[in-house]
This record gives C-alpha cells, structure tokens and sequence, in this order.
C-alpha cells in the first residue's frame, strides 16, 4: 500500500524521464603478496612476528569466531575477507607489524573503528592493523599550547570513551565554581578519531570551535618504513629502527594529515587535541514536519514550503547554532510520508541573544504537519551526546556535497534542492529507502585560512555537509540496480553545488581528487608530501592521495604493480 502511493509522488519530484544509470568509476588497485602465492609468509615468519608483539594475530584459521566479530564494518555493503588481522596495542606493534607487511609486500589496511563507508578500512586479502585495543587517554590540564588543557588519545578509542573522560576532567575556578571542558569529536558514539580525524572531522560543535583538524596539537604515527614519526607545527621527530632520534622543522607530514584523509600517510597511533572550557550548557531543540500525505485521491506536498523555510532560516544562525538537518523518505505512517528533522544544540548561555535566531523554525506549523517539538537543556556536553544514537550497521551506498550559504538567496539552486530532498520520497522499491543527514558547517570552521590545512574551501564556507544515502536489504543479488539508482541521486545533488567530504564520499568520483581538496593546490601539495615520506606507494586506499601513481619501480617478482578489476568486477 505505501510504495503504490509513493508512486503517486513521482510528479512532485520531476517531469523528466529518468536518465541510464551513470557508469562506475573505474579502480586501479594494486598488485601486492596475498594469501595463496609464492611469497606469501611462511607460518613460521607469522608466528616469530606474533611472538614478537604485545596484541595478537587472528585469522580465519585460527578464531574463527573472533575473525568473523572484528572484520564487520559499519557499512555491510563493503564486508571483505582481509587475510589476517593484527590487534596490535602499542605503537611498537605497529612499527613490527609495518616493518614486516614492507618485508613482504603485503597490502596493509588501517582500520580504528571501520566506519569508512566505501571499505578503506578492509580489503581481501589484507593485513589489517586493527587499533581497537589501543585504548591511552593522557591528559594535561596545564598546557602551554591551549589554555583549557589537551588530551592525548591513542587511535583505537571512540569518542563516547572520549567524552565520557574529557566529561571527568572537572576544577575549580577562584570562586570555587565547577570548570568543564569539551573536545571538539564526532557525534557518532562508536567512531573513532584515526580516519575522522584526518579527513577534517565534523562535530556538533564545530560551528562553535572548529573542524578536528583546527583542534589538533600533535600526532604520533607509524611511517611506511616503520620509523615512528611524532608531528605537530612546531616540526617533526623522527625515531629510527636503531631508537636514534633527530628533529627538524619541517611540518609537512602534520599539514597533511589535517585534512589530506586517512589509511594513505601511515598509521597514526595517537593524537593530542585542544581541550575548551564547557558552555554553561547546551539546549537542544529537535523539530520534525512530515513531507508528504495521501488525502484519499492524490499525494499532497506539504515538505516543499517546509524545506525553504528552513533552508532560509539556517544560513542566519550564529556559530552558536550546530546540529544536524536529517531528510529521510522512509514512511512515517501507511498515508504520511517522509520527514524533515532538525536535531540543532545552542553552544551557550541562557540569556544569550542568539537564542531567538530559531524562532521563525519553532512555530513552523502552517499545513498542521509539524508532529515533533522537543526541548532540553543539558549541562554537559556528556549528557548531550547520548541522545545521538547511531545505529550498529546499515547496507548502503552514500555520497555528499557541501551545500553553500547562498541557498537562501539564489532560488533556483534552492528550488533544485528542494526537489532532491522530496524525490527522497521515492526510492527504488518498497525494500529501499533514502535519507540525507545535513551536519551544519561553517561558523569558526570558515575562519581558517586557505591552505593552511588541505581541507576544502568549500567545507570551510559551506551551510551543509550534505551526506545522503540509499539504504537496501543485503544479498538481493540486485547491488547494481540499487547502487545505479543511488548514483542517479548522487548526480542530482553534485549539480546543486560542489564538494565532497573525504570521510563520507561516493566510491565512485572520477573528480574525487578536487572534490576533496579544491580546485587550487592542495592535491598537488599532498603527492608531494606523500612522494617524500612514502616513495614507494605502500599504504594505499580507494582515491586517497597518490591512489593512482605507479610506484618508480617493480615491488616483487611476481609482477610489481598492474591494474586489477576492483570490487564488482569493474575493470579499467
């Protein structure tokens, strides 16, 4: 009954018959030792490396059970069979577990809370180094470089263990009175910062206090040669295999891990982040309106004047306002379709006067359709947080663009979003559904410099970080029809605006390499750093930087480096 009435909403969504689906980027992967060939380790060179380390080795071979928890990702669209995984639990680890995949030439993948939705993080065949274990919280409340303190995180915590020990950090003031603190992390509980982190990072609060990136102090990572690197902006320091150590200035690695992406630099073991002093607390207000309804002859639109409402109201906010915007095409009820949700938190004060910039949104109720109004005020960021639920695993294939300010002034671009958010209405079939989550950008996040690090200027100016994805059932043997029809929308959205955020992107950009990073010279400035610190291409991951460099020679004599199909067969 409800996908023969959302039949009927096609008119409301275009007039236009729907184009072939667009082609598949082709994948270039490259051609390293995997299970079964000739110079694959013996089982005594894996058990002298086990030996040798703090964490443990598990393979399919020997915990089956084990294997078959830690090798599922958050997206079960992108499920491999990485050939071994390494819990590793220490830095160390990391520099014995690198040194002995370059030995081998295998093909590494880093992997702290498998979140990347395209399967950076896993690969078959693949040693992956899991960070999961690495669980080192370092707090300094005195620090020189940030007057509320800064913590140091080992990659294999999520932020809920994060916040919840940022949330103990309390002091007195002079007056005896309560000092908190915050940390600018992402809303999802079980991500981590490894991948988030160096693909700018998005927060709640990052209108108010900036992307990760702004917010980081220093990094330790692992590099392709198994020296151990410890980068901030002050320089670098290096410890080689021996344990001999030497500094320079140079801050090449640390400008490119803000931004440059993840899985492609090293493996980056802990990070030291800026700590900020707590607001006196954060209200909540969350408001939600239905999109669509049957009235017994035809669908009415009722989410059309509701989306330009809020789509002229947003760009007014105060860096004060962040949140989340959250368009979904799933049913609300047999003859209610569709919903449009702002789940948005006011980073301040109760007397503030940047209170009242949602007033025209609370009251936005004309057609009756307005079904949630709800508000809290929380005093911890903590307390915040675990509200935001995000759900265990999902089959999907998503895509993003950044959606500017001007939206609100430029009424064709906004009429055209408008008409992509109601086409939500109408997935594939009955088994699909679409839904976008909008996280608002901006704010002290655009106060950063061009260039200063390589994260895209559109990131840093835009309204929206606009993810959307189709949602459909595993194993239907369909993949092609759904992930087609997913691109069809994806192409929809990039003719609104352009951009891409490089921790939530389509696996399929053939212009991935300025989606991410702009049209001036940062990629350029990235295959740079990425020539100096690892020459021979080691770590590499689906359009990451230097993804599709040959390395300057052959790696083994099985071959050295060739084009093979990546996932589906889609060859070159």
């Amino acid at each position: 009954m409800a996908f023969l009435l959302l039949v009927a909403i096609l008119p409301l969504v275009t007039s236009q018959p729907l184009p072939r689906f667009p082609p598949r980027q082709n994948q270039t992967w490259p051609d390293r030792t995997f299970p079964g060939m000739q110079t694959f380790p013996s089982r005594d060179e894996w058990a002298r490396l086990v030996a040798s380390l703090q964490g443990k080795l598990i393979s399919p071979q020997s915990d089956p059970a084990t294997y078959a928890n830690i090798s599922v990702p958050h997206n079960l669209r992108v499920m491999r069979q990485p050939g071994a995984i390494v819990m590793v639990e220490t830095t160390e680890d990391v520099q014995k577990v690198v040194r002995f995949a370059k030995k081998y030439d295998l093909f590494v993948t880093v992997w702290s809370s498998g979140h990347s939705y395209i399967g950076r993080s896993t690969h078959d065949g693949a040693l992956v180094i899991n960070l999961e274990r690495m669980k080192g919280k370092t707090f300094n409340l005195n620090s020189e470089r940030s007057p509320a303190g800064e913590v140091a995180v080992e990659s294999g915590n999520s932020w809920l263990e994060v916040y919840q020990a940022v949330d103990e950090q309390v002091t007195r003031d002079a007056d005896n009175n309560q000092v908190r603190r915050v940390i600018v992390g992402g809303s999802a509980h079980t991500v981590a910062m490894g991948g988030y982190t160096q693909g700018g990072g998005h927060s709640p609060i990052g209108r108010s206090l900036g992307l990760a990136v702004d917010n980081l102090l220093q990094a330790t990572i692992v590099l392709a040669d198994g020296r151990k690197a410890v980068v901030s902006d002050r320089g670098m320091t290096i410890t080689d295999l021996e344990g001999v150590t030497t500094s320079s200035d140079d801050t090449s690695l640390f400008w490119a891990i803000r931004g440059g992406g993840g899985g492609t630099w090293g493996v980056v073991t802990e990070f030291v982040f800026k700590l900020h002093y707590a607001p006196q607390r954060l209200r909540r207000v969350t408001l939600a309106w239905a999109m669509a309804y049957w009235d017994g002859t035809k669908v009415v639109d009722i989410g059309s004047n509701i989306l330009r409402t809020v789509l002229n109201t947003l760009p007014t906010l105060s860096r004060d306002w962040g949140g989340y915007m959250i368009v979904s095409g799933t049913p609300l009820l047999p003859t209610v379709f569709g919903s449009i949700t702002l789940f948005l938190n006011h980073f301040g004060s109760d007397d503030s006067p940047s209170n009242n910039e949602i007033n025209p949104l609370l009251n936005l109720n004309a057609t009756g359709n307005q079904y949630l109004r709800d508000e809290k005020r929380h005093d911890t960021f903590l307390a915040y947080e675990y509200e935001a639920i995000d759900p265990a695993h999902t089959n999907a294939y998503i895509f993003d663009n950044f959606i500017q300010p001007d939206i609100a002034d430029n009424a064709t671009k906004k009429e055209e979003l408008v008409r992509f958010f109601m086409g939500l209405l109408q997935p594939p079939d009955d088994k699909s559904a679409y839904v976008c989550t909008g996280t608002l950008i901006g704010g002290k996040m655009g106060e950063v410099a061009e260039g200063v690090t390589p994260v895209n200027p559109k990131f840093r100016s835009g309204l929206l970080a606009l993810t959307c994805g189709l949602a459909f059932p595993e194993y239907t043997g369909k993949d092609d029809f759904y992930i087609g029809n997913a691109l069809q929308m994806r192409d929809r959205l990039a003719r609104i605006d352009e951009g891409t955020y490089f921790n939530e992107p389509a696996e399929d950009l053939d212009d991935w390499k300025t989606a991410f990073w702009g049209k001036g010279d940062n990629y350029n400035r990235l295959l740079y750093v990425k020539r100096k610190w690892d020459p021979d291409f080691f770590f590499w991951c689906h359009n990451c930087v230097g993804s599709d460099e040959k390395p300057p020679c052959p790696r083994h004599i099985l071959g050295g480096w060739r084009y093979l199909p990546g996932p589906g067969d889609r060859k070159p």
